[in-house]
């Protein structure tokens, strides 16, 4: 009886997160600059300035994510078939994109602002572009200092990234250098 009991429990659950993550994506919908046909958006996800984010399509946005944005500049652009798991906190106050097939793990965290020394003083803006297939590791901090992270670069979990990264370079560490390189099929695709 007690398996019964803990598999309609697990039905049940998920039948309550497919019902919440629809219900989430509708709202969404109406919300944002644009969602692409086929994309989800998790309920718990929050964004400060909806207006400025477009997603494209085949895209999935899990709960717990948070795009963060302070003034104008603010803006968020995500093209098709991206993840972005639990937890990630994207910083879009000086404009972020991220290109088809990037995947952004748990935890991950991307700036593209800073303050300098003051915490007090005005933003400094940092525009930031993650290429198409790259990966940015589980609990990776991006820094503002890091504008461009190349298409099929590999950024590994707990990387402290402090300056660009090129096309299908591995990076991994504090602060993050590189450790190898993806096969140049894996790149182009």
């Amino acid at each position: 009886m007690s398996k019964l009991i803990y598999w309609g429990a697990r039905l049940a659950r998920a039948a309550w997160r497919r019902a919440t993550s629809y219900l989430a994506t509708r709202i969404y919908r109406g919300v944002l600059a644009s969602l692409g046909e086929g994309s989800v958006v998790q309920a718990g996800v929050r964004f400060d300035q909806p207006h400025s984010v477009s997603i494209g399509r085949d895209c999935l946005i899990w709960r717990g994510v948070g795009v963060a944005a302070e003034g104008s500049q603010a803006g968020l652009v995500i093209g098709d078939r991206v993840q972005i798991n639990r937890n990630v906190l994207l910083d879009s106050t000086g404009g972020l994109t991220l290109a088809d097939d990037a995947m952004i793990s748990q935890d991950a965290i991307l700036y593209t602002h800073d303050h300098g020394l003051d915490p007090h003083s005005d933003p400094v803006l940092h525009r930031k572009h993650v290429g198409a297939g790259a990966w940015v590791g589980a609990r990776a901090v991006i820094l503002p200092g890091c504008k461009t992270i190349g298409a099929g670069a590999v950024i590994g979990a707990g990387a402290v990234v402090t300056k660009d990264v090129a096309a299908g370079a591995i990076m991994a560490g504090n602060p993050a250098r590189v450790i190898g390189q993806r096969d140049a099929g894996l790149v182009a695709a």
